[in-house]
């Protein structure tokens, strides 16, 4: 984890102070990511508040995490009546950065994916040995480029996935 942030402080950062962060950190190699890893929303009070509700709003409701295949595919998992599902193919690459230019990860959404997500992109960094800093904005060039930052820990067996 970068030395100059820990774990419980990612909440009492500004919205702005993510994309600083992100920018110290390494992408890791596509093949490294290959697992299963839980989310959680991090940032100001009400980001975290209103994440959840976003994500619903795009088909997501339950959101957990994220499966990666190693070789360039994953899928979002869904948490519904204590059931994981596997949702919305992703394409996992790498591309120029959209928020400092540097080579790295980047999540996108196919199309013929539900709206809005063949107009939004992750990007992911490793914050820690365990844990990736992911950043989400719309592609789209009248859209703000603001980026929303949210966490996946990596996770071992864990049934039903």
């Amino acid at each position: 984890m970068s030395e100059n942030i820990q774990p419980l402080q990612l909440n009492r950062q500004t919205l702005g102070s993510f994309l600083p962060l992100f920018k110290t950190l390494i992408p890791p190699e596509p093949a490294a990511l290959a697992g299963v890893y839980q989310a959680e929303f991090v940032g100001p009070a009400w980001l975290r508040k209103t994440a959840p509700l976003s994500l619903a709003l795009g088909g997501l409701s339950g959101w957990w995490g994220k499966a990666f295949d190693g070789q360039g595919h994953g899928d979002n998992i869904l948490r519904r009546r204590g059931s994981f599902l596997r949702v919305l193919p992703m394409v996992v690459g790498l591309a120029q950065s959209r928020l400092d230019g540097k080579e790295g990860i980047t999540i996108s959404y196919p199309a013929g994916s539900p709206f809005p997500w063949p107009w939004i992109v992750d990007e992911v960094r490793r914050l820690d040995p365990t844990t990736l800093l992911g950043m989400t904005l719309a592609t789209l060039d009248w859209a703000p480029k603001i980026a929303f930052p949210f966490l996946l820990h990596y996770r071992e067996n864990i049934d039903g996935l």
